[in-house]
């Protein structure tokens, strides 16, 4: 497929208050066919997680035939009593954060590091979904219950949460990624998503900066930022099809998995410019990839699973994400560089 190198950009300035959440925001939408097989995932549209503009044209490369097995250790995230697992994020740490499920269908948030875990769960809060911790371990995410939810951050070192400003008229405000300058991106939108855009936080000028993918028709996600400012993420297209995108200043490249039909998700972007995100073949199992900065695609699924996705990636080039098992259960995984 190529990518088209975008130079416009919709953006607005400011903060403003109130909003309800729906929870149906968890990756991509090329993660939808993953999501879809289990019940915590039913209603997720995207992670939003283009159409052809005229511009500079890039040609994809082809994904690598490599085994994943060959590249990384996986290691599976046990969470006790847990009907369902995701990893988001993993630092330079190893740090990894991620959320899970309990019987009651309650989400809530977890570390993981060297085999220990940790449950991190904002106070008097129903659902707890944390999404990122940067090296200097600030945690993004967002809380809330059924119906209403709220972006905010979580201090490792003083364990103190940090609302961010609810976006106003919005159902949806979602914190996803953060870098290590504090500045972090998320989601916002009504509560079917029928309309959502991406933000920027600066947590200097305590405002938001907005954008819109150009050709995206409603639906534009910023799911990763890294220290220099770049965003990966995801939108769809006039016809309903998602495909991944960088943001690099006020320039969009847009992307897509060669050979996948045009079902391109990206999560999450490192200091060394590599991506991570998710595509669904034909039969709708999901496989995830590592783009490379000059572009090549390699496939990672992981071994002896129903699907899999790639959710995070730190500068040593490790990986977090979830599977599927046999039963259609999600698991939260890492994937160790060798």
């Amino acid at each position: 497929m190529i990518g088209t190198k975008i130079t416009r950009m919709s953006a607005q300035a400011g903060f403003v208050p109130a909003g309800k959440l729906s929870y149906s925001y968890r990756s991509l939408l090329p993660v939808l066919a993953l999501c879809l097989a289990t019940a915590a995932w039913s209603q997720t549209p995207l992670r939003p997680r283009g159409r052809g503009i005229p511009g500079t044209v890039q040609l994809a490369k082809p994904a690598a035939a490599t085994p994943a097995t060959a590249q990384y250790d996986f290691i599976t995230i046990k969470i006790p009593d847990s009907t369902g697992a995701d990893a988001y994020n993993i630092n330079d740490s190893r740090l990894v954060t991620g959320d899970y499920y309990d019987s009651s269908g309650n989400g809530h948030g977890f570390l993981w590091q060297d085999g220990g875990v940790r449950t991190l769960d904002h106070p008097g809060s129903l659902d707890t979904l944390p999404s990122a911790t940067n090296n200097q371990g600030v945690v993004i995410g967002f809380y809330g219950d059924s119906t209403t939810g709220h972006a905010a951050t979580y201090s490792l070192a003083t364990g103190t949460w940090k609302t961010l400003p609810d976006i106003s008229g919005m159902q949806v405000n979602y914190g996803d990624g953060i870098n290590d300058l504090g500045v972090a991106v998320g989601t916002a939108g009504n509560g079917s998503c029928g309309v959502c855009f991406s933000w920027m936080w600066d947590p200097l000028m305590s405002a938001y900066s907005f954008f819109v993918v150009p050709g995206a028709t409603s639906n534009t996600a910023a799911n990763g930022i890294n220290d220099l400012g770049q965003v990966a993420g995801g939108f769809y297209d006039a016809s309903g099809v998602t495909h991944g995108f960088l943001k690099d200043g006020d320039s969009y490249t847009t992307f897509d998995v060669p050979g996948t039909g045009n079902q391109t998700g990206a999560n999450e972007i490192n200091n060394n410019g590599g991506i991570v995100g998710a595509w669904y073949d034909a039969s709708g199992t999901t496989h995830g990839y590592v783009r490379s900065p000059d572009g090549l695609f390699t496939i990672v699924d992981v071994p002896g699973t129903s699907g899999s996705a790639v959710y995070g990636i730190n500068d040593h080039g490790d990986l977090c994400g979830v599977y599927l098992d046999a039963s259609g259960v999600s698991h939260a995984y890492v994937a160790l560089k060798h």
